[in-house]
């Protein structure tokens, strides 16, 4: 006669191993995740001025307080970025943003910049999946789930292309 179990102890103690299993991994990612925005807010990339820019934006979000200045120098025959730098002041969140956008759009092509912008705008409202987002910028997608910090991650993107669309001069 088969003899049926309803809850077979080698079920439940592998799928409490793969709980804590993924449990132990989300922690170990969010672990990492603050680590890198972490690094790069105490050494940000890109940080400073930059003379003889040909792009530059400003922008403050009044209710946090963060306040950032982008800085391109677009090379006007190839339309490539040679240079990028920010300043600013603000939550970690934001800085960390900011020197992460500095990395990421390095010797890109205005056209180029502007789709990261819209990619990394769109995966912060779930137009797109986290997945499409890679390197030290996939850190800034767990920011989604504080939809009050959302702002503080997309302010240098949002500068950004505003100094891509200006062209403006200092």
């Amino acid at each position: 006669m088969l003899k049926l179990c309803t809850k077979p102890e080698s079920f439940l103690i592998g799928r409490n191993a793969m709980n804590s299993e993924r449990q132990h991994t989300e922690l170990d990612l969010s672990d990492l995740y603050r680590d890198i925005i972490m690094d790069h807010r105490r050494d940000p990339r890109h940080f400073g001025n930059l003379e003889n820019c040909s792009h530059h934006a400003e922008a403050y979000n009044p209710v946090c307080g963060d306040r950032v200045c982008v800085q391109l120098k677009v090379n006007p025959e190839t339309r490539k970025i040679e240079k990028q730098a920010f300043e600013g002041e603000g939550c970690s969140i934001c800085m960390a943003s900011a020197s992460i956008m500095a990395e990421e759009i390095e010797a890109m092509s205005v056209g180029e910049a502007m789709e990261r912008v819209q990619t990394f705008r769109d995966a912060m409202q779930d137009k797109l999946p986290s997945e499409s987002i890679e390197g030290d910028l996939q850190a800034l997608m767990g920011v989604k789930k504080f939809p009050v910090r959302i702002k503080c991650a997309l302010l240098p993107w949002t500068t950004l292309k505003e100094a891509l669309e200006k062209g403006s001069k200092i």
